[in-house]
């Protein structure tokens, strides 16, 4: 009977071995977090040099006393082009990264797979926002971009929110795995910064402190890409050791209930087809 566990075990091992293999070949879906964070991190240093570059030039979408300009100011002007494309990929991208984290852990409660569809369509809504506040630029159309704008923000942090109640809510249930603490922590972290980032600037918009807003825009625009990069961080142990894989199919295999006459290996092999194993996929 041992011997026919053992050899069980090792072949639900294999095959799912064989299994993350081919989703990493096929689409080594860890590297959109990076992909999207490398794109909008250069998008905003490009439009940062270029303004630096060509003078520190005063646009007419200035506010009166204002000599820093705005990121949506910059993006106004000669980089239109390169800001909407930038915030094109930028949006879809932290989309498909929200969307691929439903693929990296099971979700046993009704709040946890709440919270996680609440993310993605905040996240989503935030996205999409993004969009239109860089095609309905701050020149042309000062409200419907200031609109777009408060949209992106609050669709970003109630994303953040949901993500991290659900981190918290995981990490409680799956205490065997450190990696959901370390990563409720961050993004409570980060969440805190992003939150008071943004109400400081929204406070300094509404005192017409024009020059303090813009510089807080910048910071909470460069923090955002912390925020995704997260992301990567939650994906990235789906490059798990082979001895970690064994750990956790054996862990699995105990949890099978033999008493009652059930095929360890189809049982296996069934909860590996419908991924409704109950433990994360780290």
């Amino acid at each position: 009977m041992d011997q026919t566990s053992d050899a069980s075990i090792m072949e639900a091992v294999t095959r799912k071995e064989s299994r993350l293999e081919r989703v990493r070949k096929h689409f080594p879906y860890w590297i959109m977090p990076l992909i999207c964070a490398g794109v909008w991190f250069s998008t905003l240093w490009a439009m940062m040099i270029t303004w630096l570059a060509q003078g520190q030039p005063a646009y007419a979408s200035f506010n009166r006393g204002q000599t820093i300009a705005y990121i949506s100011d910059i993006g106004a002007n000669v980089l239109k082009p390169l800001f909407i494309t930038g915030c094109a990929i930028t949006a879809v991208g932290f989309v498909f990264s929200l969307a691929f984290m439903r693929r990296n852990h099971a979700l046993r409660s009704r709040l946890e797979s709440t919270m996680d569809w609440l993310a993605l369509a905040s996240g989503s809504f935030g996205a999409a926002s993004l969009i239109l506040l860089a095609v309905f630029d701050t020149q042309r159309h000062p409200s419907l971009h200031r609109l777009f704008l408060a949209l992106f923000m609050l669709g970003v942090v109630f994303s953040a929110i949901f993500t991290t109640v659900e981190y918290w809510r995981l990490g409680k249930t799956f205490i065997e795995h450190p990696i959901l603490r370390k990563s409720y922590w961050i993004k409570t972290g980060i969440i805190i910064i992003e939150v008071a980032l943004s109400v400081a600037f929204g406070t300094t918009m509404a005192a017409h402190k024009a020059n303090v807003a813009a510089v807080l825009e910048w910071l909470i625009a460069f923090f955002f890409t912390f925020y995704v990069i997260s992301f990567f961080y939650d994906l990235r142990p789906k490059a798990r050791t082979k001895e970690e894989i064994q750990r956790e199919a054996k862990s699995e295999m105990r949890s099978i209930s033999f008493d009652q006459g059930l095929n360890p290996y189809r049982e296996y092999q069934g909860q590996a087809n419908n991924n409704t194993s109950g433990v994360p996929d780290f």
